[in-house]
């Protein structure tokens, strides 16, 4: 946080939200439908189904480092966690609607950019559902 407002940590750009946050952190309870709160890094998100946590999209064994193409394209495509079939839907505030179109070369280009960045080791915690 600056005298301006949230700047990104930009040795951390994709790595989700962090493990071991510098400060504790309390997740307060909304009681309207109306109203999504976002931390200052816009790492996590809470709403009406919860608190949802950015992931870790860095190449790293806590991200997406063993991730396949199918994977990736279930997760992008049909909104499941981890790109696991049985996996739980993501949560908000990730734009799966958005991503349903994206053609398969995209998404091969998406995965082959995101495979390439450094990877960084960060557990994300799991979303605190309703």
């Amino acid at each position: 946080m600056t005298k301006s407002g949230p700047v990104p940590d930009e040795s951390r750009l994709l790595s989700g939200h962090p493990m071991n946050p510098k400060n504790s952190i309390v997740y307060p309870k909304l009681n309207s439908n109306e109203w999504i709160l976002f931390n200052t890094s816009g790492t996590s998100a809470i709403g009406p189904w919860g608190t949802s946590f950015a992931a870790n999209l860095t190449p790293d064994e806590t991200g997406i480092g063993s991730w396949t193409l199918a994977q990736f394209t279930r997760a992008m495509r049909e909104g499941k966690s981890k790109g696991l079939e049985n996996g739980r839907p993501l949560l908000p505030p990730m734009p799966t609607i958005g991503y349903k179109e994206l053609t398969d070369n995209e998404l091969k280009a998406m995965i082959r950019y995101l495979k390439s960045i450094q990877p960084i080791e960060n557990i994300v915690p799991a979303p605190i559902l309703r």
